[in-house]
């Protein structure tokens, strides 16, 4: 079809111009022909993938079925530039992961997971897009988090588990700027900790067939660490998935509690079900202890 309608426009044009064949159409079928492959090539592949597009569900690749885990399990590292302190303490929690023995955390008392709900995320991710915002939705834990594009953080910021994120492109890459937590999380599943001084500063890039996103991390916490580091998360498009409810227990039974250590009481319920020849009791206690009182 090409060379013919190519074959056609070089006869019209020795028709009216018997010269034309000799001195210009020469050079000029090659570049017709290329151009018009090129247009009908293009016309076949469709739309080009939208490199700031997020939108989508997602998984990491650690928990994708069938995908070679490029991520360690729920665990951010174990290398990195601890303060002395920091590496003790560490080192303890890590010991009590692999002996299987439970830490009261975000994750396993319902409340918010901060950090770890994407450094150690275990289910979906949606990502739900707007010129002033990116909305990211996660399964587990009901988390969502926000990033405000090309804003400022505000003057007095409310210390909180997610802190406050907002972000901008350098290039097709999106920059996302969080301060503001409260302390009171953690940055995996083993336990390794932050302060509410932690600053981190990701750099997210889709791929070019957008089917991955690469999440690249710099923490920098000058009460726990001597240095910044950098982690990398890769997620993995999961089309058609759809973000599954989260049963989060409220008002426990209270030897739900009697497996966990705590660390201090940030993460101790506030209302649970006494427990009574292993049968809970319908009606709720509520403890008011001066522990709850600054726990967002």
């Amino acid at each position: 079809m090409v060379f013919a309608q190519a074959e056609q426009r070089q006869s019209d044009c020795v028709a009216k111009h018997p010269w034309c064949f000799n001195m210009k159409c020469e050079r000029i079928l090659p570049i017709v022909i290329g151009l018009m492959l090129a247009s009908n090539a293009h016309g076949a592949q469709g739309p080009q993938n939208n490199m700031r597009d997020f939108s989508g569900t997602w998984r990491d690749w650690q928990s994708t079925i069938g995908k070679t885990q490029t991520n360690q399990m729920f665990v951010i590292g174990v290398d990195l530039p601890y303060k002395p302190a920091t590496q003790d303490l560490t080192a303890e929690r890590l010991e009590m992961f692999k002996a299987g023995r439970d830490r009261a955390s975000p994750h396993l008392t319902c409340r918010p997971t901060g950090v770890q709900g994407f450094t150690a995320q275990k289910g979906a991710m949606l990502v739900v897009q707007s010129p002033q915002q990116i909305a990211l939705l996660f399964e587990d834990d009901r988390e969502v988090r926000h990033v405000y594009l090309n804003q400022q953080h505000p003057t007095e910021v409310k210390p909180s588990y997610t802190g406050d994120s907002i972000g901008h492109w350098d290039g097709n890459t999106l920059v996302i700027d969080t301060i503001g937590y409260n302390g009171k999380g953690q940055l995996d599943e083993i336990g390794t900790p932050h302060s509410m001084q932690l600053h981190l500063v990701e750099r997210v890039t889709k791929s070019k067939d957008g089917h991955t996103l690469t999440d690249e991390l710099t923490f920098t916490d000058p009460e726990y660490y001597t240095g910044p580091f950098t982690k990398t998360r890769t997620w993995n498009l999961f089309p058609g998935a759809r973000l599954r409810d989260y049963d989060c227990a409220e008002n426990p039974r209270e030897d739900d509690f009697d497996k966990l250590t705590f660390d201090n009481d940030w993460y101790k319920p506030t209302c649970v079900r006494p427990v009574k020849d292993g049968k809970a009791a319908e009606k709720v206690v509520c403890s008011h202890s001066s522990s709850h009182a600054d726990t967002p």
